[in-house]
């Protein structure tokens, strides 16, 4: 009954695989029909045809939506939705006799509510599946419509469908050699409840049998929302039963007259044959057992299952006794390689026992740095020489850490201090605890340390010495330089008198060799500090037409002396910048003038500026000599001119473009360079534009309006109203160098105000209090009371708190003049019309509130 059982279930089994099979061969052809629909419609999808038919040309129901374009297809009907999910267009056609179908006004009214075909589409959506109309069920497959695969602008959803009608069908029963039968769930709705596997896997199936001979195996098609719509049956012949139940018969048979023969038997050799030989191998196994010895074996004589057993067991001795000859082997070659790694390392290893911290092995390595034999050392306590302050509070053993890594002290058999890097590692070996106790000698990186720090000291002894140095040079050559160029223009201006074209020429060459040499005396300076951390950046909001139009005044002689044409373009989608608006000068004037330097006559140079993305891209380009390959690495290398010849041929220091290029790189931009010699030189540098809150603007802009600082915020003209002013404004000089000082007075006069001089601190102050002056210019480094100490005076003070202050300096502090409350700051030697713009800025203001206070006063 047993084996009638298995077997049924056995065939039972089989013929339910079977139904499985065919009844997913089935499903398998139709999800293959709705996968073509779906490629289909991917492939019309991203035609750009179809994409065009969505934005109006007609042409292509003509040249594509054709009945036998359709029927080739082997669908039934294409449908267009909008972006917005209206029915755009819809052809249909009946595939089996390539006839236009008729579409009814209830099948278009019914596709329009079926949202998931249409709403939403992206490019990664595709719908296919099945969905339940009017007019039968349906296989659809949709996409959406664009240029190309890859553009994601989307103009609507294409869908194609496909009829599950008879003649479809018969297509699949022909195709799968199964018969087919899909029906209405409708009459399967009453015999299924909500926990019934069909409707809560789509996989699942139930199989009926008809009769003896005949199955059905049912599954359910559910749509594309994913609710069952379709029940399909599939009928087979149940040849796996009938087979079956005819084997079933003969195996039980079978079986009957085999088991009374067998038992039989068994019963006379089991007697004869077995029990005792197991008896002989039970006695063989307990005496191996007992004597413990690999080298025994079992004797079982025969050549059946029992000898097998028996020689198996021998040879699993064999092995384990072959195995624990090579694991000694091993484990001895391996102390070998450990003692030969010990021996070798160039770290000091301590092997510690963990509970009483005597030490246990040691390598060479540690003899050495600790000065003694292995003999000697072997059973003494760690802490003897390692870390003796920290017995009792040892890392692992005592404060319970995993791993300890550190600096320590080690004090050797002579008693000396070494300082190591050591590591303390515990480990098990063969149940027992020890610390593995690895250290390095640090005597000589402590010495290298101490080296380094010596040398770094003296670095920045030396540094501080070179800037001290640069600073009292730029202040000895400033000085002077300031008497020869403001004496220069005095006298070419006409101030003092009259001379002659020569003299004037002389003059000039004066003046201009000492504004030459102020250029290059800025040029060290600026890239001094700018090696020294010390240059800073003074950001602000500027007109990129405003700097051309500044820069191309600048450049204008030196362009028109060499016969040369310069152009300054500028795109549209480039205004403003947010930068410090003094280096952007410097680095454009720097590459014109090069470009202009490195030009021949009748050349041109060419300067472009556009936005790219988030950056300013600004380009000088000339029709100049070129740059070789060779040279290019050592163009922005300061004092470096590219070779002996142009040394000889044209002037300078070469430190123009490495300032250019150490200004970009400080307003985090980038420059790089193209040329090709004799054909010009292309020099392309990026800024980036960074917007700030509008807020931070207005509250930048506002202080820089109140404080004055800066070439931006200076009125030229005279302001004055008339009949008001009786007599000319004072002006108070405070310079220390008289030659400074009788240039500002000479100065001053020629433009009509009056001027009061100190040479020292105290007596400004004395004279500031008792005159009362309209605005004071003052020198910053004056002996005993400097500027600065003069300014806090001033700002104090009751009487003189409210006189502007103008700081005429070599040093280049904007800041500390701003916060000490100076209206303006200028750099030795001052431009006699920005001094002159200022004063007046100044008189203006004073004359308004001169006024407004008048007005005041009358109205009280």
């Amino acid at each position: 009954m047993i084996t009638e059982s298995i077997m049924d279930d056995s065939f039972s089994n089989l013929e339910e695989r079977e139904v499985a099979t065919n009844v997913f061969r089935a499903k398998a052809s139709i999800d293959s029909q709705t996968n073509y629909l779906t490629a289909t419609a991917k492939d019309w999808g991203q035609w750009v045809d179809t994409f065009n038919f969505m934005h109006g040309d007609e042409t292509y129901i003509d040249n594509n939506l054709d009945v036998e374009s359709l029927a080739n297809l082997q669908i039934d009907m294409m449908l267009f939705f909008d972006a917005s999910g209206e029915l755009y267009y819809i052809a249909g056609v009946d595939h089996h006799t390539i006839e236009e179908r008729n579409i009814s006004a209830t099948f278009r009214e019914y596709i329009a509510t079926e949202h998931l075909l249409f709403l939403e589409p992206s490019l990664d959506k595709y719908v296919s599946g099945m969905i339940s109309t009017p007019e039968g069920p349906m296989m659809v497959g949709t996409s959406p419509i664009t240029p190309n695969p890859i553009d994601e602008t989307i103009a609507g959803t294409i869908v194609i469908a496909k009829f599950l009608d008879p003649g479809f069908i018969e297509e699949l029963e022909e195709t799968t050699q199964l018969s087919i039968n899909i029906k209405d769930i409708v009459p399967y709705i009453p015999s299924l409840d909500n926990n019934s596997a069909l409707l809560q896997d789509s996989e699942s199936f139930q199989i009926d049998y008809a009769d003896e001979g005949t199955a059905v195996g049912t599954t359910l098609l559910k749509d594309i929302n994913g609710v069952p719509a379709l029940a399909m049956e599939i009928e087979m012949q149940r040849d796996v039963y009938q087979q079956g139940q005819s084997a079933i018969h003969y195996v039980l048979y079978a079986l009957f007259a085999i088991g009374a023969v067998y038992g039989l038997v068994l019963i006379l050799l089991i007697e004869k044959s077995v029990l005792a030989r197991v008896t002989l191998l039970s006695r063989n196994v307990n005496s191996i057992t007992e004597n413990g010895s690999l080298s025994s074996r079992v004797h079982i004589s025969g050549n059946d299952e029992l000898r097998m057993l028996a020689d198996n067991m021998n040879h699993m001795l064999q092995t384990l006794e072959d195995n624990e000859e090579k694991l000694q082997a091993a484990e001895h070659e391996n102390q070998q390689k450990m003692e030969a790694v010990l021996a070798n390392i160039l770290s000091g290893i301590l092997i510690i026992d963990s509970q009483t911290h005597k030490i246990i092995d040691v390598n060479p390595a540690a003899e050495d740095i600790i000065g003694l034999p292995k003999k000697e050392l072997v059973g003494r306590e760690c802490h003897e020489f390692i870390c003796p302050a920290e017995k009792g509070k040892c890392p692992i053993s005592d404060l319970g850490m995993s791993v300890n890594r550190s600096e320590r002290m080690l004090i050797n058999q002579e008693g000396k201090k070494i300082w190591i890097l050591k590591s303390v590692v515990p480990v098990t070996v063969s149940g027992k605890d020890y610390f593995i106790e690895s250290f390095v000698d640090l005597s000589k990186i402590k010495e290298a340390e101490e080296k380094l720090i010596q040398a770094r000291v003296a670095a920045e002894t030396a540094n501080r010495a070179k800037s001290d140095f640069l600073t009292t040079m730029s202040h000895e050559l400033r000085t002077p330089l300031n008497s020869i160029i403001g004496f220069s223009d005095l006298i070419i201006s006409g101030s003092v008198g009259q001379i002659s074209d020569t003299q004037r020429r002389f003059i000039e060459n004066i003046s201009s060799s000492g504004k030459h040499l102020l250029a290059l005396i800025n040029n060290v300076l600026d890239l001094s500090k700018v090696e020294a951390n010390k240059m800073e950046l003074y950001y602000e909001i500027f007109s990129v037409a405003d700097v051309f139009s500044e820069v191309k005044q600048l450049i204008s002689p030196l362009a028109a002396g060499s016969g040369l044409r310069v152009e300054f373009h500028r795109e549209d989608n480039i205004t403003t910048m947010y930068a410090d608006k003094t280096r952007f000068k410097q680095i454009l004037f720097n590459l014109i003038s090069n470009a202009i330097k490195f030009t021949p006559t009748d050349g041109s140079v060419a300067v472009f500026a556009s936005r790219k993305g988030d950056m300013a891209e600004f380009i000088v380009k000339d029709t100049g000599i070129g740059i070789s390959k060779n040279d290019k690495g050592r163009l922005f290398q300061p004092f470096t001119q590219l070779d002996s010849a142009i040394n000889r041929q044209y002037a300078g220091t070469g430190l123009g473009l490495s300032l250019v290029k150490q200004f970009i790189e400080m307003h985090n931009g980038n420059i790089r360079v193209d040329s090709e010699v004799g054909k010009g030189t292309t020099f392309t540098f990026e800024l980036p534009l960074i917007k700030r809150d509008i807020k931070e603007v207005n509250l930048r802009e506002a202080r820089d309006k109140g404080d004055g600082l800066g070439e931006a915020n200076i009125v030229s003209g005279t302001i004055r109203q008339e009949n008001t002013i009786i007599e000319e404004p004072l002006i108070l000089v405070i310079e220390d160098d008289d030659n400074s000082r009788e240039l500002l007075e000479v100065t001053l006069k020629n433009e009509g105000y009056r001027v009061a001089s100190a040479s020292s601190g105290a007596e400004a102050l004395k004279l500031a209090e008792r005159l009362k002056p309209l605005a004071i210019t003052l020198d910053i480094m004056m002996p005993g009371m400097d500027g600065w100490d003069v300014l806090k005076h001033l700002k104090e003070e009751e009487r003189t708190k409210d006189i502007p202050v103008i700081i005429t300096s070599m040093l280049d502090d904007k800041e500390i003049g701003r916060t000490w409350g100076a209206i303006d700051y200028f750099i030795k030697p001052v431009d006699k019309d920005v001094l002159i713009a200022a004063l007046e800025k100044i008189e203006g203001n004073v004359l308004k509130r001169d006024a407004r206070e008048t007005a005041k006063s009358s109205i009280n």
